[in-house]
Formats: C-alpha cells, structure tokens, sequence
C-alpha cells in the first residue's frame, strides 16, 4: 500500500504514514455518548456510559448503584434523570422491507 500524499510505501494494516504522518484510508469516526436501546433497564444511561467507555454494562450498574446510595439517594438519582434526559437516544434502526408486488402468473 502506498501513502496518497507522499507516495511511499506503507505497511498493508498501517494507520499512519511513517514518512509524513497523515492518516491513510478512511479515519476512525468519534465515539458518541447515546443512550441505548438494546440493552436499557430504565433509560438506558448506564448501557450507554459503558458503551462509550467500552467497559461492561453490569459494572457500570453496580457502580452507578454503589455511588448513589454512598452519597445519598437523591444526587444519583437527580444524576440520573438529567442523564436521561440529555443524553440523546440512539438512532432506531429500521428494517428495510421489500416493496410488496402482487405476484402474476
């Protein structure tokens, strides 16, 4: 593979170019903090955090259970609810569905 700047050859699974430093092929997309659909119990902020975070969802439940009573009830909750309502939900993914032709024979 070769750079698209500078010309050089590259490795095949290489990211940057070791000659100039540019990124090569198509680059990573940012990660985006959004609530989950799947995986949700009440509102989906903790799937979504651990998501994110790209830790398990479970830890990221009894952690968030464990800071919340640890500092008293309300603040995690009130945490909560502010979390759910300004995290944005994830996008719903719709099935594609085949346009419905009467069969002629």
């Amino acid at each position: 593979m070769y750079c698209n700047d500078c010309g050089k050859a590259i490795a095949e699974n290489g990211r940057f170019c070791s000659h100039c430093g540019n990124v090569v092929g198509i680059p990573p997309t940012p990660k985006k903090l959004m609530r989950s659909r799947a995986d949700r119990k009440i509102g989906g902020v903790c799937a979504g955090l651990a998501q994110y975070l790209d830790l398990d969802i479970s830890l990221v439940r009894i952690l968030w259970f464990f800071v919340t009573f640890v500092s008293g009830v309300f603040p995690g909750l009130v945490a909560y609810v502010l979390a759910w309502i300004i995290i944005p939900e994830e996008p719903e993914l719709k099935p594609v569905v085949a346009s419905q032709q009467p069969v002629t024979s």
